[in-house]
Formats: structure tokens, C-alpha cells, sequence
């Protein structure tokens, strides 16, 4: 045994003395201290278990007491329960126990008695409540007011003190924490584990010590030896207590924990049974339909048996059959249409609501079998009643669809009985008729005396009218053939009437089969836990979002279909919109893969605006193979071009064991191998993949991850397309997005016509926007439960996915119920981590009826307002200072602290920004919203209505301390996890004429350059890029409309001049050794010799987009987004703004709509602008700043495709051109048809002098198609109506002299006209929806002469569309849902010329109501000469006039308060008195008095309204495009204008009905 020292004992010196304790100092060495027990004999000098060690002999927080005085303990605080859970580290008094943090307003020193001016029970019922007295003195028992105060004095410090002495205190806490745990973590294992092992057997030792001498001293006191001592008192609190304790917080965990069980099984036996109630009644279904079926056979046999004829009787059957079977088949036809469509929408609402229900099932044997079972059955159970809805939908749809299928087919095949036996009867008839028929022609041939005129009059004689119709004018026409053919026709669509049923049944039998699966599988729980992949969990917490979404949609469809009274229509559509837009939302964010086997694809929903991956298109996924189990082969991955595989497209595939991306821009394909990792070489792991195209450039990136660390290999390839093609032009109707393989009927491009793919994918992104493959069009051949997903291995790309949630504007976090974590106490807290770029942004909102909190971003600092039905109003906390700016695109922690009831405390990373105070009020809420908020309760609300969502990363929420995962919350909708770096990069700034962004690399525009960037302005004139050489210059410029390149004075010029038209265009400028070269959006292209000069030297060089600091030529007024230049440092990509390191005035945000990108202030392009608008009544005031909001109603109203609108006015019309030399011989027009009009013409083609002519019309609701042939006329008339509001397909034909109208396929027309040599042309154009004034009065009956009211679509001229239209008078798109009175002005553009009774001259006054859907526009024009008019402009949601009166140009506006794109009527009124113009906009007024001009006289000219010829608009003005929006009620000096008598409509105008919403 070795000498130990400093008090240690044991072979090893591994325990301590008696009377010490062992302790480890802060460098982490173990000593032995003295015990702290102030005992007087070695033995009782042991640890007591509630207070601190020997270097504090004080009382651990929570207790009190002194143990260095003998006979006194550390005990345990008494606050009753009232203690600020807040302050743990100071509940009491570590000595006298004194409670000071009571809460609950209550006081004492055991905070047992209500606060002064409260009464109640602060122990039991703790019910304190204010005194309702007017001294605020009361009973603290009873209430009773008292005229004194019956308080006690209580010590009384500075709150804010005791707040930042805590924060310093805890502060310095975790500093020793952190020093601690460095301390641990530098112990090898073996050596902590030694330690521990020599710990235990020191702690072993010491208790069978003190047992045997506790049970020596108890010996003695049974014996009467000694009497009960203090030594068994500080035994027993140096080691039964801490026992003790333990044992009761297991005890109370076990209780918390079966008080959870049981609600657990409750709602897992109550799903079971739904489950099952779920199966029986789909058992019901399957057996519904199962009759169904049996039913249907047995009425096919009696039909087949009931349809069957002789064939001799064929040939004379008489026409009425066929006709009368027609309509017959059109009946059943129809019915079985509509059949078919119930039983489609059985397999699109059962199939989804009940997988969705076996998802979540799963999902609940998943979490049973876990080992953290109870908190994933509480997760499971937010979702049950969810669940349970869904089943029940499940059930009353198939219930309800299963009779109607019954009813239908049921009375569909007895009509069709009836009316073949019906038929069968009538057949024999005549077939008795004919036998009696041919013994008279026996006779007569007998006779000798059948002559061919005998035979020609016979019919009249004896035979029926019936039987002469068909038999003697076939003889009469020599045309024997054309009944056989009609009658093999009518067979040939009875048989395929016949097989409507069989189809139908066809349909219904996946369906019966698939609910057999469904319940055999529940029924023998095949689908257990093992099936699905944890990935499966993430798909049902994204799926269950839906659920809280659905009910509240079906609820608004239903109030629309069943037209129910509402107040107000249009925010019902705008709100399912918005849901509809949240589910879709909710489904691109479901982060799951598909396994694909070789055989099956998934279409995704193509990108919402194919507009923005035209310069740039970027693809992200995540991809896994095993090489072990499927060889690795040619396979197709995905792809994105046109359907039939034309045009443009991109894709991806395996080739060779190479990964290979491919691309188009309509020359030749571009193949990038990546040939640097074969893919036999990936590990069975998700490998992330990432295609780009920049303009012409291409690249294809790799990213192996690493099975055991974060490490990971990157592989990229570049490549570049041929021509000068840069842009990705896609057709948003022939687009789609395949992914793993494509359906038969899809053909692939030849370069990716490969196997469909073997292994598992899952989607990322689409140019930075998260996307899914579970927001699927449609799936083929994936089956989910035999194919699972694969396992969500991805450790090198998971890391800031799980950290952190992605907020893109249009979701938001929603927490319920924030104090089932924690409570609202003196002190209230929270906490969140942001990063962004944004300017502005929700953070937290919190609202409860006029009550509400609210921290937003505004402007790129913090904001906060708050409301709790304060005397003052709301108070608001806003400031400038630096430390309130976040949107850096760095993390900042905000944490707001409401202190005491009144006082709001700001803090920014942990540092104090900001406190205010208000009256003394509790937090009135229980939910709160993170990142946004619906936008019902947004517009609600006036000082909420201008909000939006936040656009960045948000690491963690916290209430009271207290984590939450936003992504498990039930309320949570459009948000995802991760947060990827390339959504803080600035692809886009917006400039405003003022500034400009700088940078500097090594590049030389002058000798070698590519550049490329969109730009979108209305400004003719701007600098677009900029570098400088001394006094050499490379520039990119707008010069009046035109892009211009300009080297060192040589110039290249585009050819087009109206570049400055609101809409993005993209432009790349190019050097080499030849020449200079230009291209604008891929047509416009121009070059230019470039002269031998000496090349630069290679050194970092500055240059400048927007604008320079230098340059003579104004700065750009616009949008510049996805710029790029070539450098000699790096690959061409995109320019990331935000690293630029000058930035002068430049907004880095998404640029603004093309609407709204106007002058902050308009007079600040003075080269622009008339020179009245430098002032508003003198000439050196300056108009105010304009308001930049989006229109709330859209400026594309929703429309059915291909379909035009006609009507409102006698010539509204299309025009086509080009017409086909052929359309003289022989025509085939189609079109479908929708309207109520009884008369109107609806197509109309002649020659210049009308003799020739064709057309269709409307004549009390009938169809007339009519043409001639020399003197003699074709007229075929439909003997139904179809002015009916419904859509028909008509087809009419001229084939000679033949005529033949067709109507919904079933309902076929003839006529035919004498002679057939005779000449037919038409040289004219071909009017669809009416005629010009004047034009068809000769051949049409006049009251169908003028425009019909209503919708064409599909016109097509021998089977080929119909698209040369060369001029449009008042025809608009088909546009769907309600409608008001007014005039429409579509975004295509168009105007309205007053006729000449309206004069506006030198006086007059004007009144119009006007709601725009965009922001800016023409609302009149008056043009008199080259120097004089008077104009009416929207411009950036301010009425402008603009007046000339020879002199000079002067001007007037008035910007109204709420804007004019709220989506309500606006009241205009322009009164003008020679040289003085009065404006008045929903009463604000504001007037102008411009310079007198003797010498001008009032004159009759043109009005134009919603626009004017371009030629006519004056020079220079703010915004030169058509007025898209409603207009009614105009009025010109108290005369009504009807703009149904207008002298002209052009373009796409409406007029008397406008889009409702």
C-alpha cells in the first residue's frame, strides 16, 4: 500500500478520507474537500444533498437554509405553487426562504395571500383578481373595498435591474458551462470511464460504511441505549433524501406517462373501428357494383336477342330508323358521358382519401413500434380527426357515386330496351311490307308492263310515303349504293353504342378490385410499419397540412355550385383560389422520393411562369442507384420540352455509365458527359445532382456524399451550345415535366429515347423554388406500396435541412395553443433565428379580434406593433438604427421580452435595442403565426393589408425557452426544411434612374467578352452596362427604345426601336478577333466588323450595370436580372449583386411587375416627360412620390383556352386572311359554340362583290348554314335549338354542290343545290362573330346580319387551325364565372372611338367609373394637331391629365389615398374651361390653370377611350400601353355614352359585360 496524499486513501489512492468529499477543480483534476456538514465528529461530516459544494457552503437554488450552522438544513422553497417559473435560479431567499418572484399577483413570503389590490384564494384556487373599487383598496379575502390600504410594505426594487443582472448571471453561467464542457470532452474515454469506475467504488465503500454504523446506532436506540440522535438526521439527509427524490420524480414521470397512454389507445381504438365501419361499407360498394354489372349483362343479352333482324330486311329499312336510333345512341351516348364522368371522379376522390388514410395509418404502426413511442402517438394523434373525415368523405362519395351509377346504367339500358323492341316490332312490319312489295313487282314483271315510269310513280299509288322516301328515289338518283353505306354506318354506331356499357363496366372494375385490395390488405395488416420508409412520415406531415385545407375548400365549392346566397361572391372565388394555391404549395414541399422499376413515370406540374426559366433554368435532385443489385444501363432520368419532343427541351439521362445532360434551343443538341465518376462507382446512396443553362452555357454538377462523414466529392462539367440561340422558349400548352420514364404516347427526343430508369429520385428545385414530385400531374405504373421509397440517407446534404425552415412569401407556421408548452407569466419571451434579403416580411403576428402583436421587416430594420385595447391607440416601436437592420443574409437572433405587463424589451443578438412601454395589460392571445398569415385575416385589417410573407430562413422558434418544430405543427402551410445557399444570392436589381451597382474582375470587353442580361424598362433611353479604359468606353445602351453596343466608337444598333415596352427582354453582346455582335431575344441580331487593335493587358478592371458614376449617358430606370460576363478568373454564371461592392440606390428585391415599374417620382426624367410635368401649379414643384401596390384583381380574368368572345356591339368581329385556293372546291370548317343568343351571324366568307358567299347564323336559336351556287342557294336548318348556354361542336361542309352541317357528332344535315360545274370563288377575308357595316345585308336575313353574342373556340379549316387573324373588333377571350355591366378592356389591347355627337372641345366635363386591373394606362386621348390634345392616364395607380394647348403642355393629378388597384370602382371627373383643368378621383381634388390660347377654337375630333393608336399618342409620354379593366357609367356633359354605338371598337374590347372577378 503506497503513502497517498491530500487526503486520499485506498490501494490506489482512488477515495477519499472520511470527512472528505471528492471534487473535480475547473482544470479538471479530482481533490478531496472537507465536508461541509458543520458536525463536531469526523464521522457526520458528509454532503448534504441540497446544498452547494464546500467552496460555496450555501444552499443550492430552490432551497434555503444555512448548513454551517448546526441543527439547520437546506430546505426545499414554499412559494404555494405562485413562483415565477421564469426565475428558478431565485425563487427564494437562500437563507431565509423569503419567496421574491410571486406571480399570479399574488405576495407574502410564501406568496401565499393575494398582491395589494387583488383579493381571492392564492393557496387552493389561486383566483386572485383587482379590486373593483375606486381606492383600488379591498379585503384581500372578500373584496370588500376598504378606504385604506390594507397592504404590507414589501421591499421594492428596480425591475430592469433585476432583468439584466439575471442576463448577466446566466450569461456567465453558460461561459462556465462552456469551459466545463471543453474541460469533459479533452478526458479520454478510458480515463473518464476509470475515473467513474474508481467514484463507484468509493461511493460503494462509504455507504456500507454508514449502513453499518447507522444500523449499530439504531441497535442502540432499540435497546435503550442512546436515544435518537443527529447523526441519523444527517444521515439520512446526506443519503436517503437524494433516494428519495429520485424516486418521486420517477414516480411522477410514470404517472404523466399512463395519464398519456390511455388517450393514446382511446383514439387508436376509435380509428381502428372507423377503419372498419371504413372497410364494410366499401364491401357495400364492391357488392353495389357487382350487381350493377349483372344487371348490365343480362339487359345486353336481351338487347343483342331484341336487335337481331333477317338479313333480308336490311336493305329496306326505312330512314326513320337510323334517324331515330341516332338520336337514341345520342341519349345514351350523353347519359353514358356522364356516367363515365361520376365513375372518374370516384377513382380521383376513394383512391386519394383512402390511401391518404392508409398513409397515416401506417404512419401509426410505425410510431407504436418505435421506441419513443408516447411522443409519436401524440404527433399521430393531431392528425386523427383528419383521418376520420377523410374516410367518411371516402364513404358517403362512393356511396352516393355507386347509385348513380346503378340509376344510370338501370335506366339507361331499360330505355334502350324499350326502344329496340320498339324497333324490332316496326322492322318486322315492314318486312311483312316488303314480301307483300315484291309479289306486286312478280306480278308486274310477269305482265311485261313495268316501265321505268311505272316504277317512278308506283310509290304514289299503293307503297307508303315511308317506303318511297328511301326505295324509288334511290332508283330515281341512281345512287343504290348510299343506303347500304348509311345503314353500315348506323350499325357500325349502334355497336358502338352497344359498348359504351361495356366500357363503363370496364371503368367500374379496377375500382371494385382495387377496394377487394384495400380491404384484404387491412384486413390482414400487410401494411405494416416495414412497408414504408421513415420517408413516408415526412410525405404524411407534409400531406397532413391538406387536411386543415380540404374541408374549408369543399365548403366554398359547394357554396358556388349549389349558387347560394352570399354577400360577396368574389371574395369566396379569391379565397378557394388561395387554397387551392396552398395545397399546390403544400404539395411541391413534400421532400420524398418514388422508386421507379423500369415501367413507370411520373409527370410533375410544370413550373407556374415558363417565362422565367427562359434565360436561365436550373434543376436540382437527388438520385440513387445500386450497382450491386441493377446493372447499371442506358436510362432515361427526366425531361422538359414539348411534348412531342420539337422545339426546345432539356433532359437527362445515363449513358455509357456517364452521367449526361442534354439540351436544346432549337438548332442541335448539346451533350455534357461527366465522365469524371461513372455512376457504377456511386455509392447506394442519394447523390445530388444539379443541371444549369445560362443563355447558351451549360453545366452538370455532382455531389458524392460520404457513408461515414460529412466529407464530399464534387465532379462538374461544362459544355455550350452552337448558333446564337440563348433563350429556352417552352409553349406553356404542349410542356411537360417527366420524370424516371414517359408514357406510350409521349415521344422523346432521339439523344434521351432510352429505358426508363431503375432506382430512386427525388425532386429539389426549380430555379431556387422547392418542388416535389408529389405535385404530379399523373403517375404511370407507380405503385408506393411495392416500390417504397428509399431510405432518406443523406448526411452530407442534410445538415442545414434540418436546422432550419425555408419561407418563400406565400407560407407561413401557425402554432395553436402556444401554452400547452409553456405559460404567460410576468416575464414572457420569444425567440427567433432570421436570415434574408428582404425588404419587407411578417415575423410574428399574433391576433385575437381588435387585440394584436405584430414584428414585422419593413424596409429592411425591425418594426413592432402592438395593440391590446389600449386608451392611446396602437404603439408602435420603429427606428433607423443600424442594429435593427437584418436583411444582410446573415442570421440575427430577435428576441422580444414583455416585462411586467408593460413594457415591450427588444433585443437584437443578444444585445439591447429597444424598450417601450405601455399600460399594464396581459398578452390576450393564444396562437401564433410565423413568416405570414391568411390572407383573410391580413385584409381584414387596415394596417395589416399591406404585409406579406417572409422570403428567407427562419433556425428556430421559441416560446417562454421553450423549441418548437414548425414543421409538425397542424396549422403549418407552405414551408419547407433547409435552407439553401443560392437563395440569398441577388440575381435581380431594380434601379431607379439614380443608381447603379460596381464591381471590378479581370476581364477585357475590349478584345474577348460574352455578356448577357434580361432587362425589362419603360424608359427609352439608359445605360445598361458600363466599363472604361481612359478614355475608351464599352457600353450597352437603350437609345429611344433600340439596344445599342458601343466599342471605342464603333457602334452596333438592334434593328427594333420599342425595347422600352414594360416586357423582359434578354440581350447578349459578344467580342472576338472578327467582330462585334449583338442579339436580342434570339431574333433581332446585328454585327459589325471589328478593327485590328492591340490586345489589353490582363489586370482587374471596374465595370458597372445600371450606370456608372462617370458616364454621360442617364442611368438605367428598370429591372436587370441574370446578368453575366465572362471573366478570366472563373466560368461564366450568373452575377451575384449582393457581393458587389458599390451599390448606389439599388433595391436588390424581386423586381417590380411590369404594371408597376414606373418613376418613384415622375418628374424626374425630364428628357422624357412633357415639360408640365416638371410641376403641378407652378413650375418648380415637384409631384409627390408615387405608390407602388400590385393590383388586387388580376389582369388575366380566368378564361377558357382558345376561346373568343363576341358580341356587345353590331360588328364584332375577327378577321382571318390567307385563305386557301382550295376553299373554292371543296371546304371543312369545325368550331365549337357557346351561346344564349336567339339571332346573329357566326361566320361569313364571299368574294369583294358578295356574289359568292357562305356563312353560319343563328335564326330563333337554330343553326342556318347557307352558300350558293350560281342563282341557286344551299339552306340547311337544325331542327333543334342550340342557343342553350352550352358548348357544341359544329362542323359544315361544302363539298360542290353538296352542303352538310353536323352538329355534336350526332345530328348529320344535307342539302344540295342543281348542277355542279358551276364557277364558286371567295377572294375576301373569312369574318368570324360578324361582318363589317354593310357586308352580308344581301344574303343574310337581316335581323341575323349583325354579331351574335356569345363564345367560339377551335376553329379549324380542313383540319388545320385557323391563326392568321389580321384585325380584331371588339372580340375578348371566352372569359368564365360572373359578369357585371360595363365595358372590359382585355390585356391584349384595344380602344373605343366615340361617335361624333360627343365633342370634347374647350369645355366640357367628363365622368367615368373605372376598376383597373393594371396600374397603368391610356384612359382618353383627344388628338387635335401635332400640338394640341388632352389626355387621361393611369399611371403607377395615380390619374394624371395631360393637356396641349399649342402653347404649351400642362398637367394635373391626383394620387387617391387607397390607390386604384384595390379591386373596387373609382369615380373620375375631369372638368376642363380653356386653359383650366379640374381633377376629381373619389373626392380628392386637385387643378391646374395652364397658359391662354387666343388663337384656339373648339373643334370636332376623335375620342378615343382605353387607348389610342400609336401614331397618335403625343411624344414622350409616361406610358403609352392600353387600359386593361372595367369602365362604366361614362358620361360627357351629362350625356350617357353607350359604347354599343360607338363608331369603332378595336381590338380586344367587350363592351357591356365585365369579368366579376
Amino acid at each position: 500500500m503506497q503513502s497517498c496524499k491530500d487526503h486520499t486513501t485506498g490501494d490506489f489512492c482512488e477515495i477519499c478520507e472520511d470527512g472528505y468529499m471528492p471534487d473535480v477543480a475547473n482544470h479538471g483534476r479530482h481533490s478531496c474537500q472537507p465536508c461541509a456538514c458543520p458536525l463536531s465528529i469526523i464521522l457526520n461530516q458528509t454532503i448534504i444533498g441540497n446544498h452547494l459544494a464546500s467552496s460555496s457552503p450555501r444552499c443550492a437554488p430552490g432551497f434555503y437554509g444555512n448548513p454551517m450552522v448546526i441543527g439547520d438544513s437546506c430546505k426545499s422553497c414554499d412559494c404555494n405553487g405562485n413562483s415565477d417559473p421564469n426565475h428558478i435560479f431565485n425563487e427564494c431567499h437562500n437563507v431565509t426562504g423569503f419567496c421574491q418572484n410571486c406571480w399570479g399577483d399574488t405576495a407574502g413570503a410564501n406568496c401565499e395571500r393575494c398582491a395589494p389590490g387583488f383579493y381571492g384564494d392564492a393557496i387552493s384556487a389561486k383566483n386572485c383578481r383587482e379590486c373593483d373599487c375606486a381606492s383600488s383598496h379591498c379585503d384581500v379575502h372578500t373584496g370588500e373595498c376598504l378606504p385604506e390600504s390594507t397592504t404590507v410594505n414589501l421591499c421594492n426594487i428596480s425591475c430592469d435591474e433585476c432583468i439584466w443582472h439575471l442576463i448577466g448571471d446566466l450569461r456567465l453561467s453558460n461561459k462556465t458551462l462552456d469551459q466545463v464542457k471543453v474541460s469533459v470532452l479533452n478526458i479520454s474515454t478510458g480515463a473518464a470511464a476509470n475515473d467513474r469506475l474508481k467514484y463507484y467504488n468509493y461511493t460503494a465503500q462509504r455507504l456500507q460504511t454508514h449502513l453499518h454504523k447507522e444500523r449499530h446506532t439504531l441497535q442502540m436506540c432499540y435497546n435503550g441505549e442512546v436515544e435518537t440522535s443527529f447523526v441519523v438526521l444527517c444521515i439520512y439527509k446526506c443519503l436517503c433524501c437524494p433516494v428519495l427524490r429520485r424516486m418521486r420524480q420517477l414516480e411522477k414521470k410514470l404517472i404523466s406517462t399512463d395519464s398519456r397512454v390511455a388517450p393514446v389507445r382511446e383514439v387508436l381504438s376509435r380509428f381502428t373501428n372507423k377503419l372498419s365501419e371504413a372497410q364494410e361499407i366499401l364491401q357495400k360498394a364492391a357488392n353495389t357494383v357487382q350487381e350493377t354489372e349483372d344487371m348490365n349483362k343480362a339487359n345486353t343479352v336481351k338487347f343483342q336477342k331484341s336487335e337481331s333482324v333477317p338479313s333480308g330486311a336490311s336493305l329496306l329499312l326505312p330512314p326513320q330508323m337510323p334517324l331515330n336510333v341516332t338520336e337514341y345512341h345520342a341519349a345514351i351516348d350523353g347519359a353514358s358521358k356522364g356516367l363515365q364522368e361520376k365513375t372518374e371522379v370516384l377513382p380521383l376522390t376513394d383512391r386519394d382519401l383512402v390511401l391518404r388514410a392508409q398513409d397515416h395509418a401506417e404512419d401509426l404502426q410505425m410510431m407504436l413500434h418505435s421506441s419513443d413511442l408516447i411522443i409519436k402517438a401524440l404527433v399521430t394523434a393531431n392528425v386523427y380527426n383528419n383521418i376520420v373525415q377523410y374516410i367518411e368523405e371516402a364513404n358517403i362519395t362512393g356511396l352516393t357515386t355507386m347509385d348513380l351509377a346503378s340509376d344510370g346504367i338501370n335506366t339507361q339500358l331499360g330505355f334502350l330496351k324499350t326502344q329496340s323492341e320498339n324497333v324490332f316490332k316496326e322492322s318486322v312490319s315492314l318486312r311483312n311490307e316488303q314480301f307483300g312489295i315484291k309479289h306486286f313487282l312478280v306480278q308486274q314483271s310477269y305482265l311485261g308492263s313495268l316501265t321505268y315510269t311505272s316504277l317512278y310513280s308506283f310509290p304514289f299509288q299503293g307503297c307508303s310515303h315511308l317506303f318511297s322516301q328511301i326505295f324509288c328515289s334511290e332508283f330515281h338518283s341512281d345512287l343504290p349504293g348510299r343506303t347500304t353505306k348509311r345503314l353500315e354506318l348506323t350499325e357500325e354506331v349502334a355497336e358502338g353504342t352497344l359498348n359504351r356499357s361495356v366500357e363503363v363496366l370496364q371503368t367500374i372494375t379496377p375500382i371494385h378490385e382495387k377496394v377487394e385490395e384495400w380491404a384484404t390488405n387491412m384486413k390482414h395488416q400487410d401494411y405494416s410499419a416495414a412497408a414504408f420508409d421513415r420517408a413516408v412520415v415526412s410525405a404524411g406531415e407534409a400531406v397532413e397540412n391538406l387536411s386543415e385545407l380540404v374541408p374549408e375548400l369543399l365548403h366554398k365549392l359547394r357554396v358556388v355550385e349549389e349558387k347560394n346566397q352570399v354577400n360577396n361572391v368574389t371574395t369566396n372565388i379569391m379565397r378557394i383560389r388561395e387554397l387551392i394555391a396552398q395545397a399546390r404549395s403544400v404539395a411541391k414541399k413534400v421532400q420524398v422520393s418514388m422508386k421507379f422499376n423500369g415501367q413507370s413515370s411520373v409527370q410533375v406540374q410544370p413550373h407556374t411562369n415558363l417565362e422565367d426559366l427562359k434565360t436561365v433554368t436550373t434543376i436540382s435532385l437527388f438520385i440513387r442507384v445500386d450497382p450491386d443489385k441493377d446493372p447499371i444501363e442506358d436510362r432515361f432520368i427526366f425531361y422538359l420540352g414539348d411534348r412531342n419532343g420539337r422545339k426546345d427541351y432539356m433532359g437527362l439521362a445515363i449513358k455509357n455509365d456517364n452521367l449526361v445532360y442534354v439540351y436544346n434551343l432549337g438548332e442541335e443538341d448539346v451533350e455534357i458527359p461527366l465522365g469524371s465518376k461513372p455512376v457504377s462507382q456511386w455509392p447506394p446512396v442519394f447523390n445530388l445532382i444539379k443541371v444549369e443553362r445560362l443563355g447558351r452555357h451549360g453545366k452538370v454538377f455532382l455531389t458524392v456524399p460520404s457513408q461515414t462523414s460529412t466529407d464530399e466529392q464534387k465532379f462538374i462539367q461544362k459544355g455550350e451550345a452552337f448558333g446564337t440561340d440563348s433563350l429556352f422558349d417552352l409553349d406553356p400548352e404542349d410542356t411537360v415535366f417527366f420524370v424516371g420514364g414517359v408514357p406510350a404516347d409521349v415521344r422523346l427526343p432521339p439523344a434521351l429515347s432510352l429505358a426508363p430508369f431503375v432506382g430512386c429520385i427525388e425532386l429539389a428545385s426549380l430555379n431556387n423554388d422547392v418542388i416535389s414530385m408529389y405535385n404530379f400531374k399523373q403517375t404511370h405504373k407507380m405503385d408506393v406500396v411495392s416500390s417504397t421509397p428509399c431510405p432518406r440517407y443523406k448526411l452530407a446534404f442534410s445538415q442545414s435541412r434540418i436546422a432550419s425552415y425555408l419561407f418563400d412569401g406565400t407560407g407561413y407556421a401557425l402554432i395553436n395553443n402556444m401554452e400547452r408548452r409553456g405559460k404567460f407569466g410576468i416575464v414572457t419571451r420569444f425567440d427567433i433565428a432570421v436570415r434574408t434579403v428582404a425588404n419587407n416580411g411578417i415575423l410574428l403576428l399574433m391576433v385575437n379580434g381588435d387585440n394584436f402583436f405584430m414584428l414585422e421587416l419593413k424596409n429592411g430594420f425591425l418594426r413592432l406593433m402592438y395593440d391590446f385595447g389600449f386608451s392611446g391607440g396602437p404603439i408602435v416601436m420603429e427606428s433607423n438604427l443600424p442594429k435593427l437592420q437584418i436583411n444582410d443574409a446573415r442570421y440575427h437572433e430577435v428576441s422580444v421580452i414583455y416585462h411586467y405587463s408593460k413594457k415591450f424589451i427588444l433585443l437584437v443578438d443578444k444585445s439591447h435595442v429597444k424598450s417601450m412601454e405601455n399600460e399594464k395589460k396581459t398578452l390576450p392571445f393564444s396562437d401564433i403565426y410565423i413568416g405570414g398569415a391568411p390572407s383573410q385575416i391580413l385584409l381584414s385589417r387596415p394596417y395589416m393589408s399591406s404585409l406579406v410573407g417572409l422570403k428567407g430562413c427562419v433556425k428556430g422558434f421559441q416560446f417562454q425557452k421553450k423549441d418548437f418544430n414548425l414543421l409538425e405543427e397542424p396549422g403549418t402551410i407552405g414551408i419547407s426544411s433547409g435552407c439553401p445557399e443560392e437563395y440569398f444570392m441577388s440575381r435581380k436589381a431594380y434601379f431607379t434612374g439614380e443608381s447603379y451597382l460596381g464591381s471590378a474582375a479581370k476581364t477585357s470587353p475590349f478584345d474577348s467578352f460574352e455578356g448577357g442580361l434580361n432587362f425589362r424598362t419603360l424608359q427609352p433611353t439608359g445605360l445598361l452596362f458600363y466599363h472604361s479604359e481612359g478614355s475608351d468606353e464599352f457600353t450597352i445602351t437603350l437609345e429611344n427604345g433600340a439596344v445599342v453596343l458601343n466599342s471605342r466608337g464603333t457602334r452596333v444598333k438592334s434593328q427594333k426601336k420599342q425595347y422600352n415596352d414594360g416586357i423582359t427582354h434578354f440581350l447578349v453582346a459578344s467580342v472576338n478577333n472578327d467582330k462585334y455582335e449583338l442579339v436580342v431575344d434570339d431574333k433581332d441580331m446585328h454585327e459589325k466588323k471589328r478593327p485590328t487593335a492591340a490586345p489589353s493587358a490582363s489586370t482587374v478592371r471596374n465595370f458597372y450595370f445600371g450606370g456608372s458614376p462617370s458616364s454621360s449617358i442617364k442611368n438605367f430606370t428598370g429591372c436587370i436580372s441574370y446578368a453575366y460576363i465572362s471573366r478570366q478568373d472563373r466560368d461564366i454564371e450568373p452575377e451575384d449583386f449582393q457581393k458587389y461592392t458599390e451599390n448606389v440606390q439599388t433595391s436588390l428585391q424581386d423586381c417590380p411587375s411590369s404594371d408597376f415599374l414606373c418613376l418613384s417620382k415622375v418628374g424626374r426624367d425630364k428628357s422624357n416627360l412633357p415639360k408640365g410635368l416638371l410641376g403641378l401649379n407652378s413650375d418648380d414643384q415637384e409631384p409627390g412620390e408615387t405608390e407602388e401596390t400590385p393590383c388586387y384583381l388580376t389582369p388575366r380574368p380566368r378564361a377558357t383556352r382558345h376561346a373568343h368572345h363576341y358580341g356587345g356591339t353590331a360588328n364584332s368581329r375577327q378577321e382571318f386572311t390567307d385563305i386557301p385556293g382550295s376553299l373554292s372546291k371543296r371546304s371543312h370548317f369545325s368550331l365549337s359554340l357557346k351561346t344564349q343568343s336567339s339571332f346573329g351571324l357566326i361566320f361569313y366568307a364571299s368574294d369583294e362583290a358578295e356574289d359568292n358567299f357562305m356563312a353560319l347564323f343563328l335564326a330563333h336559336g337554330k343553326l342556318v348554314y347557307t352558300f350558293n351556287l350560281g342563282q341557286q342557294r344551299v339552306k340547311i336548318k337544325s331542327l333543334e335549338k342550340y342557343n342553350d348556354g352550352a358548348w357544341h361542336n359544329v362542323i359544315f361542309i361544302r363539298d360542290g354542290n353538296l352542303g352538310r352541317l353536323v352538329i355534336d357528332g350526332l345530328t348529320v344535315l344535307e342539302d344540295r343545290a342543281q348542277g355542279s360545274n358551276v364557277s364558286w370563288h371567295v377572294s375576301s377575308q373569312l369574318y368570324l362573330g360578324g361582318v363589317p357595316p354593310g357586308r352580308a345585308q344581301r344574303n343574310i336575313q337581316r335581323n341575323s346580319a349583325y354579331s351574335f353574342t356569345g363564345c367560339v373556340k377551335n376553329l379549324q379549316l380542313n383540319g388545320q387551325w385557323l391563326s392568321s387573324v389580321s384585325q380584331t373588333f371588339g372580340v375578348t377571350p371566352c372569359f368564365e364565372g360572373l359578369s357585371e355591366p360595363g365595358t372590359y378592356f382585355s390585356e391584349e389591347g384595344g380602344y373605343v372611338v366615340l361617335d361624333d355627337t360627343f365633342n370634347l372641345g374647350l369645355k366640357f366635363e367628363l365622368v367615368v367609373e373605372v376598376r383597373p386591373r393594371v396600374a397603368s394606362g391610356v384612359l382618353l386621348h383627344v388628338y387635335t394637331a401635332a400640338e394640341e390634345y388632352l389626355t387621361i392616364v393611369v399611371l403607377c395607380s395615380q390619374v394624371m391629365v395631360l393637356v396641349n394647348n399649342g402653347v404649351r403642355e400642362f398637367f394635373t393629378q391626383v394620387t387617391p389615398r387607397l390607390g386604384l388597384c384595390d379591386g373596387s370602382w373609382h369615380r373620375i371627373t375631369v372638368i376642363r374651361d380653356a386653359n383650366v383643368v379640374q381633377l376629381d378621383v373619389d373626392s380628392e381634388v386637385n387643378h391646374v390653370v395652364g397658359p391662354l390660347n387666343p388663337s384656339t377654337k373648339s373643334a370636332r375630333t376623335p375620342v378615343f377611350i382605353g387607348g389610342a393608336p400609336e401614331s397618335l399618342l403625343p411624344e414622350g409620354i409616361a406610358t403609352r400601353r392600353a387600359y386593361t379593366g372595367c369602365m362604366r357609367k361614362l358620361t360627357v356633359n351629362e350625356s350617357q355614352v353607350s359604347f354599343s354605338k360607338a363608331a369603332l371598337v378595336s381590338g380586344a374590347v367587350s363592351v357591356g359585360s365585365c369579368p366579376a372577378a
